[in-house]
């Protein structure tokens, strides 16, 4: 869970600042991702993610001159790092 996500849930729900985004059970974690995937109107499909991230690198590839480029967490060629 990215930094600022966990401040601004801690801010709005006045928690102090050493409360962690933990579970003490697997089974905990997945039921509320499960219930906050519905509350969103989205659902898990890990084979599609994985065809529409195939694809997605697919098509930027055959724009891109730099096999660097398509590494994840690297910036593009020529981006501000």
């Amino acid at each position: 869970m990215p930094d600022q996500v966990m401040e601004f849930v801690r801010w709005a729900m006045e928690l102090p600042e050493d409360v962690l985004p933990v579970y003490s059970s697997q089974r905990t974690a997945k039921s509320h991702r499960s219930m906050v995937r519905e509350r969103c109107g989205m659902r898990y499909d890990g084979p599609a993610a994985r065809k529409v991230a195939e694809e997605t690198m697919r098509i930027e590839a055959a724009s891109k001159n730099n096999p660097a480029d398509l590494r994840p967490g690297r910036p593009a060629a020529g981006a501000p790092e």
